[in-house]
């Protein structure tokens, strides 16, 4: 019993500490952040702060994009892959949950925009399992403990954007919080005499939350944008300042760069990416995007993410799918493996989405 008490109060202890990351610091921290909201943006690596198309409610509200009364609807996953490298050899989990997902609406009403809608904007899904070993009197595998976390947070909200003398557009979105992670924790040892212990826990999210972003039209092809999200018990706030280069939201060719900083509870997480596109066909859009990143904890190092996608246009509807890879590497801080040397948390994601012109 031991090895429960000390397996479940490490569990327990690193909870309120760990930052923004994959796999287990993100189960058990602030979550994963999501690749983009609909499969537009994730295709740009989950660019925020300027218009790359979609609708943009829960990106910058300044650029919210409803010229015709406009529905947007997408559906994602999520396969995660961690590899554990105790110094006897390496270890594989797979597992996998939802990944981008929103339905959006928006319209103009005069000189403003109007869009509403729900998104899923952190994941907290892992699955990390670990065979103990006794050393008394011969190395044997003596038992086994694992933890399942399920769930994550969805926001509901609306927002509206205007343009101002200048070329200046500024806007805001404001709603609502929610979620409910749920933590399976699983202790068996092989001896019959040794009973079985489990626990379970959860966390809930909901609290108002809110968005206020500024744009600038810098010619007819430059757009300069900056948006700040709200801070709330299981997200934590951000600031996000970009620039792009040709008209990426009406799916003409492009390329920009944004910066993005979280503020932690124990240091300050960042990404910053280069994205693009191309048309090279009249109903033909290709788009890319490549992401360095840092989770701010002091075991992490910079990642790498790479996102790619495509959008058929039929005329009042397009079609959209997108994909990318992030991986990370870190010292420690992952279920069991007490003398864990390196481990890498690998994240593949697909989404796809439509959107029509009523």
């Amino acid at each position: 019993m031991k090895c429960l008490a000390l397996s479940f109060l490490s569990v327990l202890l690193v909870l309120p500490l760990t930052a923004y990351g994959y796999g287990y610091p993100g189960a058990m921290g602030q979550g994963s952040v999501m690749p983009g909201f609909d499969a537009v943006t994730h295709g740009f690596g989950g660019v925020l702060s300027v218009d790359v198309g979609g609708m943009n409610l829960f990106g910058n509200p300044a650029e919210l994009t409803s010229y015709n009364p406009l529905l947007s609807a997408s559906i994602g996953s999520l396969i995660l892959k961690q590899v554990v490298d105790d110094g006897m050899g390496k270890h594989t989990l797979t597992y996998a949950g939802m990944g981008a997902s929103s339905f959006q609406a928006g319209f103009s009403a005069g000189t403003a925009e109007i869009a509403l809608g729900i998104a899923k904007i952190r994941d907290y899904t892992y699955t990390g399992e670990y065979f103990f070993i006794d050393t008394n009197p011969d190395p044997v595998i003596a038992g086994f403990e694992n933890l399942t976390v399920r769930g994550g947070v969805w926001e509901a909200a609306t927002g509206a954007a205007a343009t101002l003398p200048g070329n200046v557009n500024i806007g805001a979105s404001a709603g609502y919080r929610t979620g409910d992670i749920s933590y399976d924790y699983y202790w068996h040892h092989f001896s019959e005499s040794i009973p079985d212990s489990s626990a379970s826990w959860s966390r809930e999210e909901g609290e108002f939350s809110w968005r206020a972003g500024v744009s600038l039209a810098a010619g007819e092809a430059v757009s300069i944008g900056s948006v700040y999200a709200s801070k709330t018990d299981n997200c934590p706030s951000s600031i996000a300042a970009g620039i792009r280069v040709g008209n990426l939201g009406d799916y003409l060719p492009g390329f920009g760069l944004e910066a993005r900083i979280y503020d932690m509870p124990d240091g300050t997480a960042w990404s910053a990416s280069g994205f693009g596109g191309i048309h090279p066909d009249h109903n033909l859009y290709f788009r890319g995007g490549l992401i360095l990143s840092s989770t701010g904890g002091t075991d992490s190092k910079v990642a790498l993410g790479i996102s790619m996608g495509a959008t058929v246009d039929f005329g009042k509807t397009d079609l959209s799918a997108a994909f990318n890879y992030g991986s990370e590497t870190r010292d420690g801080n992952v279920l069991g493996f007490p003398e864990v040397q390196v481990v890498n948390d690998v994240v593949t994601a697909f989404t796809v989405g439509a959107s029509i012109e009523l």
